[in-house]
């Protein structure tokens, strides 16, 4: 009977599965039967829908949600994203339920909705589709292509290049994680897409690193069947031919690309985009070579194969305006432009697309290249025509190109990606300040000049009033700069810990960093105004910076500057001067080969000679109006340098080149000048609040523990005649460590650093304590509210010259953590004479001198006591002043303003209190 029993409930159980499987077969052919049906689409969906809800609780619900799968994709062939969108959802609702059985169909599932919302023109959701898809345990393809095709395509477009770097570090440490055999032939898309991004990031260091990826790839396709085999050749020859191109070895660039329309040509089918990318390269680099009908003839060939590619375009105005066919080049940057929107029929020449089209664009690198391109074309027809509508046109297309850059770098959120950004910056604003130089628009060139300069750093001083103003709890900001911290802690690890592998420690890295996006994610969802305010980069203008100027008596010159072209604007009470830097191949000349002469006592007459005439050359250009020597006269100067004047003193100039009165003519007599890195970040500065509650804190270690650093023996001299100005707490040898400085760098004024620092031989600038160094980036995360830093070092306003940004110095990291104003040096000081002019610069401080005059009149001094080679500016020229010229006891006295008069207020409600109290009680 047991037997019995038990085969009668497996033939129950038998016929149940057999019956389901009927059932789940009858539905799967209603299903195929509806899509390839001869019914109208709408008709189909409608019925679809239908049967898919009156068969859903009789099926498997895996079945089911195959089939929703099946019908998204049927939606999304016939471009219906909203149902293709719904229909993936529903069917991943249900595959959820099932993760362990079927984690395969979940991943496929979340590839399938990413590429829905991206295809759909949401580009945020696909984004977040593809960070959830990598989030699931089960790792596969999917996986991969998530990372390689998905995330990596989308940064990449985004320009945020280093965002792709960071995830692609991420999916090649899955890989090597996972130990996976099926997962480890994938790595060849993580090698192909490393290869892309690398090629884009114009380093020559990253070039190296694409050949060294495409090296990888072809070792590692070796495996794939030959068709998909023959694709990724055909990517990999294009990609060194592109490469090669960058670093300018052409010959082996027309080869690779050879190589690659060869095997296009011959691939069945033939992929139209490969052919006509290729033969558009094999374009370009003939245009570079000067073979222009070569040239001409591949881009007719591209546009066989893919009439709508905008690269094609772009570059065949590059070859009409070479021809001075302004007209030609105009239509096809137009073309170039409205391609990549989408629109095919706008060709009015003077039309440009809103702003919100092109943000909107998946092509917005490309497209700021293109506006940029077009406004250089109506440039070239005004100065061929004469025509200033032309120039007009010329204008508004480069504003435009300049809010869409500014959309890209906001969108960047890793800070090379911006410094990316910024560089690339550069050629777009001085083409805008000579169109408005030939407009004679001054307030226009003024914003461009602004703009050109250090925004990063005021985005990030931006970002830091932008937590008190969007009312940011004091814990969530603790906990915003704990997470920045982790992200730099374990980059220094990775410099100096050995028991990590690379694969741990950048795998470590990684995890800080989405920590730390998560969390100003949420910060953005739960303080909108925060978000908000942190976009609000306020930008100086001219009238702005002109009243300001005027107001506090100081002229302005302010620069922009490249190794082909240069522009100033001076101004003044009595007016502007916008001018075009003369010679400036051979002023950048004159510029580098002074630097000699001021790094090292002038010991002859021959090289007083050479400094003397190359200084008076520089002012000539640098002040190139024939009113110099009256608006100069008597004066206050803010200087406003870029590109390599950041690291040149203007007080160095000579106003003649022969002596008077048997002294040198330096413009240091006739002006008192200070520095800034842009009136916007000035203004910036100036305005944040500081409540220190200490007036002076300086260090100085004299001896140094470890660095085989010199002693400073006179330092603790200068440092008692400082304590006895502006008395205050100064640490010498073992208490003037790291330690202190870091707990204690926040509640101070002033704080002056007498010890040594560098930043030369490709090191990260650093300064040095009795125990330890601080570099730039640890810099940046010690905050200090100080009015005045005094950096009584070697080299603390000299670094790498970031293109857009400026020089990377330890002064730029003491304004980034807080800091007013900074005193800081352009070379290796000479102790003796720099421990005078600070010893002055303090006294007349205490005098109640503005910053830049006491510095100034310290400067006077040591000339006039001082004779020979020892007036040389070796001696007394490398402190500069940049930031606020603001005298420092007026600062103080307004930085404690409100403490008094709530103090005050306090006494007189005591007083009035205790006067009402004896009166009742008597």
């Amino acid at each position: 009977m047991r037997f019995h029993y038990s085969f009668i409930i497996y033939l129950c159980i038998v016929s149940s599965i057999y019956a389901q499987n009927t059932k789940d077969s009858f539905l799967k052919i209603e299903y195929n039967k509806l899509e390839n049906s001869t019914l109208e689409y709408d008709c189909k969906v409608e019925k679809i829908q239908r049967l898919l809800e009156s068969e859903k609780n009789r099926n498997n619900p895996i079945t089911i949600s195959y089939l929703y799968n099946e019908f998204g994709k049927f939606n999304f062939r016939n471009k219906d994203y909203k149902n293709a969108i719904q229909n993936t959802q529903k069917a991943l609702q249900i595959q959820k339920k099932f993760i362990d059985t079927i984690p395969f169909a979940v991943n496929k599932s979340y590839n399938n909705l990413a590429y829905m919302y991206l295809y759909s023109g949401n580009r945020t959701e696909a984004l977040k589709t593809f960070k959830t898809l990598i989030k699931q345990s089960y790792k596969d393809r999917y996986t991969i292509m998530a990372y390689t095709i998905g995330l990596n395509n989308l940064y990449i477009e985004q320009g945020d290049y280093y965002k792709a770097i960071n995830y692609l570090n991420e999916a090649e440490n899955s890989i090597k994680q996972s130990n996976d055999s099926i997962l480890n032939k994938e790595k060849y898309r993580v090698y192909l897409s490393f290869s892309r991004v690398f090629s884009e990031t114009m380093k020559k260091e990253h070039y190296a690193k694409a050949i060294e990826y495409l090296k990888k790839t072809e070792e590692s396709i070796l495996h794939l069947p030959e068709k998909f085999k023959t694709k990724n050749q055909i990517i990999i020859y294009a990609r060194y031919g592109y490469i090669y191109d960058k670093i300018k070895q052409y010959k082996k660039a027309i080869d690779y690309y050879k190589k690659a329309l060869t095997l296009s040509l011959h691939t069945t089918p033939k992929s139209k985009h490969d052919i006509a990318t290729t033969y558009n390269a094999l374009g370009y680099i003939n245009a570079k070579l000067g073979k222009d009908l070569l040239a001409f003839e591949n881009y007719q060939n591209a546009k066989q194969y893919d009439s709508l590619r905008t690269a094609i375009y772009d570059n065949l105005g590059d070859y009409y305006l070479k021809k001075q066919d302004h007209e030609n080049a105009l239509k096809n940057y137009q073309k170039a432009i409205f391609y990549g929107i989408d629109q095919y029929n706008n060709f009015d020449l003077k039309k440009l697309p809103s702003i919100e089209k092109l943000t909107q664009s998946y092509n917005k690198v490309n497209l700021v290249n293109d506006l940029k391109d077009k406004s250089n074309a109506w440039l070239n027809f005004f100065l061929k025509t004469n025509n200033k509508e032309y120039l007009k046109n010329a204008l508004e297309t480069i504003t435009l190109a300049d809010k869409l850059i500014d959309i890209i770098r906001l969108e960047s959120t890793e800070q090379q990606s911006k410094y990316f950004w910024r560089e690339k910056g550069i050629d777009l604003y001085m083409l805008a300040t000579s169109i408005c130089y030939e407009l004679q628009d001054v307030k226009k060139a003024f914003f461009f000049m602004e703009k050109s300069k250090s925004l990063s750093l005021l985005e990030n001083l931006t970002h830091e009033e932008a937590k008190k103003r969007g009312e940011l709890p004091e814990y969530l900001q603790e906990k915003e700069y704990s997470l920045k911290h982790k992200i730099h802690e374990t980059k220094e690890l990775q410099k100096t810990d050995s028991l990590l592998s690379e694969l741990e420690k950048q795998s470590l890295l990684f995890k800080h960093k989405k920590e730390y996006e998560n969390f100003i994610s949420s910060l953005e969802k739960e303080y909108p105004e925060y978000f908000q305010y942190k976009k609000e980069i306020a930008i100086s203008l001219f009238n702005e910076s002109y009243s300001k100027i005027t107001s506090s008596s100081t002229d302005l010159i302010q620069y922009i500057i490249t190794e082909n072209e240069g522009y100033g604007i001076y101004l003044n009470k009595e007016g502007t001067h916008f001018f075009k830097i003369p010679n400036i191949k051979q002023l950048l000349n004159e510029i580098r080969s002074i630097h000699k002469f001021s790094t090292k006592p002038l010991s002859t007459q021959l090289q007083l000679d050479t400094f003397s005439k190359t200084s008076n050359s520089i002012y000539k250009k640098l002040f190139p109006f024939d009113t110099t020597s009256i608006l100069l006269k008597n004066n206050k100067l803010l200087v406003i340098p870029d590109y390599i004047l950041q690291n040149f003193p203007f007080e160095i100039l000579l106003t003649s080149p022969v002596l008077k009165e048997n002294k040198i003519p330096y413009l240091i007599y006739s002006t008192e000048i200070s520095y800034a890195y842009s009136m916007s970040l000035l203004k910036k500065i100036e305005q944040k609040k500081r409540n220190p509650t200490s007036n002076l804190l300086a260090f100085a270690p004299i001896h140094f523990q470890k660095h085989k650093l010199t002693s400073l023996n006179r330092s603790e001299y200068k440092m008692t005649k400082i304590q006895k100005l502006f008395p205050g707490e100064i640490l010498y040898q073992d208490q003037a460590i790291k330690s202190n400085f870091v707990n204690n760098a926040n509640r101070y004024n002033i704080i002056h650093l007498s010890t040594h620092a560098n930043s030369t031989n490709n090191q990260e600038p650093w300064i040095a304590f009795y125990d330890k160094k601080i570099t730039l980036n640890e810099l940046y995360f010690i905050k200090n509210q100080a009015d005045l830093i005094v950096l009584d070092a070697c080299e603390t306003s000299i670094g790498d010259i970031q293109p857009g940004e400026g020089v990377m110095s330890l002064s730029r990291g003491f304004f980034q953590s807080g800091s007013k104003s900074v005193v800081s040096s352009l070379w290796n000081t000479n102790e003796k004479s720099s421990s005078e002019i600070i010893l002055d610069f303090y006294k007349n401080l205490k005098k109640g001198k503005t910053k830049s005059e006491a510095l100034r009149q310290a400067k006077l001094r040591y000339l006039k006591e001082h004779q020979l080679s020892e007036n040389s500016p070796y001696f007394w020229a490398p402190l500069i002043l940049t930031g606020s010229t603001e005298n420092l006891i007026a600062s103080a006295n307004n930085s404690n303003h409100n403490y008094l008069y709530w103090s005050m207020l306090l006494l007189i409600t005591l007083v009035i209190g205790s006067s009402i109290w004896y009166y009742y009680r008597s």
